[in-house]
């Protein structure tokens, strides 16, 4: 009975990567609040909220795959005075841990910077990079031999803020690799994302965001994402997004939740497979949390230092 529970963990975690990572060639998890993990997908975005602030988040899969998740972490900060329209410095550090069972662990982390230049009044053009390395574990067994692997990891960016609309291109894993942890090889590929999100004020308490992201590595990989992301009052955020022929999600927090100077903001997920769950399409639930230090709740790439300033 162990040994089955073992081999049926490993084979369910292999299934679970396929749909992640697409079949070996390891690309990253994508989260189902990607509105919210912009600096995970393109370096370049960074700082475009704030000069300080911290994220963190954590995606599980359900039933038979609860086992199965992924944690984020990341803190940026502006190295220079903040101002409006002026080039901006952004540094950062970002961390993300894929768990499978007890068994096998899959590590990033990177060091990020990005450079924020005001182009007109109201737009900025943002380049960033990420540096790194990703790591590839597998714990022993009394069926298999555990194994480590390392291989250096990039991603290159670039963000257009203007007002209340954004885009940016990015190009994920751009140092083609292998790890070989144990007797399996898997492929650190290159692959593409276009993000865009345009915000609407339906009246002075009520706005409306269309977000998308679509992601490419190959004629025979893609994906494409579509969110509606409404927030009531600055202070309640409810969302819905279509997974392009996989499934539905729906998203629910709360906003600019004040302690103190300092804000927070939190949200929560659950993803709907469509035509029923399966292992390559499990339901999946996410939870993520922001915090910004009060003393830099403004300050980001948008510009102004005080409401003041931006009346001015």
């Amino acid at each position: 009975m162990r040994i089955y529970i073992i081999v049926s963990v490993v084979f369910f975690s292999n299934c679970i990567y396929k749909v992640q990572a697409q079949s070996g060639a390891g690309l990253p998890v994508q989260f189902i609040q990607f509105f919210k993990t912009y600096g995970l997908i393109n370096p370049a975005s960074i700082g475009k909220d704030s000069a300080i602030e911290f994220s963190t988040g954590n995606k599980s899969l359900t039933g038979a795959f609860s086992g199965v998740r992924t944690f984020y972490a990341n803190a940026n900060v502006q190295l220079n005075a903040r101002g409006k329209n002026k080039p901006k410095h952004v540094l950062g550090l970002t961390f993300i841990n894929d768990k499978e069972g007890s068994f096998i662990n899959r590590n990033r982390a990177a060091l990020v910077y990005a450079f924020h230049l005001p182009i007109s009044r109201k737009s900025i053009l943002s380049a960033g990079v990420a540096a790194g390395f990703i790591n590839y574990s597998y714990k022993p067994s009394n069926i298999s031999a555990g194994g480590s692997a390392f291989a250096p990891n990039a991603d290159i960016g670039l963000w257009l803020h203007r007002s209340n609309f954004n885009i940016g291109i990015s190009g994920n894993q751009i140092i083609a690799s292998k790890l070989t942890p144990i007797d399996e090889t898997y492929i650190i590929e290159r692959h593409y994302n276009l993000t865009a999100d345009r915000t609407f004020l339906l009246s002075p308490y009520l706005t409306l965001t269309p977000a998308f992201i679509f992601r490419w590595y190959d004629e025979e990989y893609y994906n494409a994402d579509l969110a509606l992301i409404l927030v009531i009052q600055d202070n309640v955020t409810t969302a819905v997004s279509y997974k392009y022929d996989k499934g539905v999600s729906v998203s629910g927090g709360l906003e600019d939740i004040k302690v103190g100077r300092s804000m927070f903001k939190l949200m929560f997920s659950y993803y709907f497979p469509l035509g029923g769950i399966t292992n390559y399409n499990p339901a999946a639930y996410e939870l993520s949390l922001r915090f910004v230090p009060g003393a830099h709740r403004r300050g980001g790439i948008s510009g102004g230092d005080t409401e003041e300033e931006e009346e001015e």
